[in-house]
């Protein structure tokens, strides 16, 4: 069972050696080919990957101008060869071990995408190499019920966390470009629909914590993308319970964000129709429910660039 390992890459050098280094690692345990794409970069990037894939033929390499990370996520899944892929992000190194690990417990368990934990790092460089992993233990291995649901309340891992088998992905295939961030839950959601997937508690990379540079490091860009994908997921997909837990889970968020941020007195009106919402929610389940998520979405609205960037 060899894997390939998919890395996209944007303006990260200082993190990228850390991560090209335990992808390197990581091959020669699982075997496999490593596919990058660097969106881009005006950094030093480029000529860090080029060194890289120029040490094995198992690794290639290209470089477009800046498209953003759900075309390349798109590329680098349309691309994949091997059985097993792991999707990795240019400032998260794998732990080393890892996902030979992963793979062993899918197997064992019949999962389709298993994910596991991460150990923090940052907003310095990865110091002293990936760690390696710990002694496992397979009973920490937890098969979600309702992988849709947990999606919907719970998705907070980072792409680089989990490994996935090719087979379990559409393929027709083709994540939303016009999106800019939250690939990883727009992915999960096209696999869980129909996936057998497992949780392990188990550390499986490092992730870039307290950095401007992360995507995910604006808050309100994730929340506003993660209602974007939702609806258009659930459109054609969610029956009406996963449309109230989408709801529930969406206006509640909007509320504690406007209270976190002090814009109970800013935007009075929107706060006490959100609160509205949320208690009609208390006692029924509305039919409209692109209307719950549209509003709370508009609590976002001001707090990320709207020029469309794509990093």
């Amino acid at each position: 069972m060899s894997v390939s390992y998919l890395i996209s890459s944007y303006n990260k050098s200082e993190y990228l050696a850390s991560v090209l280094e335990s992808v390197a690692t990581e091959l020669t345990m699982t075997g496999g080919d490593v596919l990058i794409i660097d969106d881009g970069s005006k950094d030093s990037s480029w000529s860090l990957i080029r060194e890289f894939s120029a040490k094995d033929p198992r690794i290639t390499c290209r470089r477009q101008e800046n498209r953003g990370i759900f075309n390349v996520t798109n590329q680098l899944i349309a691309s994949a060869t091997e059985q097993w892929l792991r999707i990795i992000d240019c400032d998260d190194p794998l732990v080393i071990g890892s996902t030979s690990f992963m793979m062993q417990l899918a197997e064992d368990n019949d999962a389709d995408y298993i994910f596991g934990s991460t150990s923090p790092y940052g907003p310095e460089p990865l110091t002293g190499g990936p760690v390696k992993l710990g002694e496992p233990h397979p009973s920490t291995v937890t098969i979600l019920s309702d992988p849709l649901n947990y999606a919907i309340r719970d998705f907070n891992h980072i792409p680089t966390a989990a490994l996935i088998r090719r087979r379990s992905i559409p393929a027709s295939l083709r994540l939303n470009e016009e999106l800019i961030s939250c690939q990883d839950l727009a992915l999960a959601l096209r696999v869980f629909e129909h996936s057998r997937v497992a949780r392990v508690d188990a550390a499986v990379c490092h992730q870039l914590v307290q950095s401007s540079k992360r995507l995910s490091a604006n808050e309100a860009l994730t929340y506003f993308q993660t209602i974007q994908i939702l609806k258009e997921f659930g459109a054609s997909k969610f029956d009406e319970e996963y449309r109230y837990i989408a709801m529930r889970k969406i206006v509640s968020r909007a509320l504690k964000w406007m209270r976190h941020e002090k814009l109970i007195t800013t935007a009075p009106m929107l706060y006490s129709r959100l609160l509205f919402l949320y208690a009609t929610l208390l006692v029924s389940n509305p039919a409209r429910w692109e209307y719950y998520l549209d509003s709370a979405a508009e609590s976002y609205v001001g707090f990320f660039p709207p020029d469309g960037r794509v990093y």
